[in-house]
């Protein structure tokens, strides 16, 4: 594992930030994920562009341009050795005075670690995900406060589930701690439309499936649950990953046909954009 920390890219176990950082004393800054196929990042830029618009979203200045992070990006992968890179890019508020406000430089990183895939059988059987009741304070940021998600996840683990699905008071669902929710119902592809982080993976198989698919961005309640067809998640590192259960509701087809074509075509863009 490798980060880049002040300008020097050095070992992991070397790596440290101030305990009076705000990214530690208080969860404040912003974080994005990437992956690599081939050693090549995938949708690099459309990452940076995000990175860049959460740290406007919640008051911080990326002080680095794309084409400076790019090349750390760049040096990183060459320095990690293995088939497949993961990457995380972070930016704090740095080092507060009164352990508060931000006032000074903030605190920019990245680490650069091999990628480890999920289980193949959780692509080949789908997975169990539960519900929570969470809905993130600024969803257009993807930010590094997690824990109401690690929390869930603690709990969901402790009964067979792979992810937590988040949904509102009023029962709205919403996404996981770290993947969008897709939904097959009557034939269509349905999403979250509002209250959600725009997924990078999300816009690539929402792209995917409107040249094959009715597709709705709207609203889904909870209650909808029990008629969906299908369901599945996206993300950097899930890519495509099938539901079987959403609590102890057992979907009819765990991976119907929508979600198997989805699955191809996704692999086979990601191998050719690399």
């Amino acid at each position: 594992m490798w980060v880049y920390l002040d300008g020097e890219l050095i070992p992991g176990n070397k790596a440290k930030i101030s305990a009076l950082d705000l990214g530690v004393l208080r969860g404040y800054g912003v974080n994005d994920v990437l992956r690599t196929y081939g050693r090549v990042v995938f949708r690099m830029e459309d990452h940076l562009v995000r990175f860049r618009r959460s740290a406007e979203e919640v008051g911080l200045t990326l002080t680095r341009s794309k084409e400076e992070i790019s090349a750390i990006i760049d040096e990183m992968i060459v320095y990690t050795r293995s088939s497949e890179v993961s990457l995380k890019l972070v930016l704090t508020g740095g080092v507060s005075p009164d352990h508060y406000l931000p006032v000074g430089n903030p605190t920019f990183f990245a680490v650069a670690y091999p990628f480890v895939p999920f289980p193949e059988a959780y692509f080949q059987r789908g997975v169990k995900i539960v519900t929570e009741c969470y809905s993130r304070p600024f969803p257009n940021a993807k930010s590094i406060h997690y824990l109401p998600a690690i929390v869930a996840m603690q709990k969901a683990k402790k009964v067979g589930a792979v992810d937590v699905l988040f949904h509102t008071q009023d029962g709205t669902l919403l996404e996981s701690g770290t993947a969008n929710f897709f939904a097959i119902k009557e034939e269509k592809i349905i999403t979250p439309a509002s209250q959600v982080l725009r997924g990078i993976t999300r816009k690539v198989v929402l792209d995917l499936a409107q040249k094959r698919f009715s597709v709705e961005e709207r609203a889904i309640h909870f209650e909808e649950i029990s008629s969906f067809d299908g369901a599945f998640l996206t993300s950097t590192n899930k890519g495509v990953m099938p539901v079987s259960h959403i609590n102890e509701h057992a979907l009819p087809t765990p991976i119907p046909q929508k979600i198997r074509t989805l699955m191809e075509d996704f692999t086979q863009l990601v191998h050719t954009s690399s």
